[in-house]
């Protein structure tokens, strides 16, 4: 799953990435972030949730980063965005297959001392959402670097097994 995961958001980066110069990539490597997400991944399993997708990313400041996930009508779903504490200001919007706006959340981690976005989402039909992240950072240091890590994770809640009397 994590695989296609992958196979699927790089084809989405080659069709959605406004430069060729800057792509996003999967990969990047981030303790804080990486012992965030570990941390929030196991309490949503705890709490009934299933991990549909999840992907450490480089995300460039200029471009974002877009991700395309089948979603099913009426399903419960958790997605978590974790951004660098750095950031200036981060971004998540959820779009439904016909590429209509559904979700729109912002962070501004150095005021709101917080650097995760997460909310839940029933979509209201099957089909093909598309997640664009941004994350903009604070030090034109970072700029220069052209992009910074962050992680996505995609929840399912799980259905309950009927037990037959």
């Amino acid at each position: 799953m994590k695989r296609m995961f992958g196979i699927i958001c790089l084809i989405t980066c080659n069709v959605f990435a406004v430069s060729a110069q800057e792509q996003p990539h999967l990969g990047c490597k981030d303790a804080v972030i990486a012992a965030q997400s570990a941390e929030l991944k196991s309490s949503l399993v705890q709490q009934g949730f299933e991990l549909q997708n999840d992907a450490m990313i480089g995300i460039s400041a200029s471009d974002g980063f877009p991700v395309v996930t089948r979603m099913q009508g009426g399903e419960f779903y958790q997605i978590v965005f974790i951004g660098n504490t750095r950031a200036r200001k981060m971004r998540l919007s959820l779009y439904d297959p016909q590429m209509k706006l559904q979700v729109a959340k912002e962070q501004r981690p150095l005021q709101q001392t917080s650097n995760v976005i997460n909310f839940s989402f029933t979509p209201p039909s099957d089909g093909n959402y598309r997640i664009e992240l941004e994350q903009h950072m604070k030090s034109s240091m970072f700029r220069h670097a052209g992009e910074s890590c962050g992680s996505i994770s995609i929840f399912r809640l799980k259905k309950e097994k009927k037990t037959g009397k």
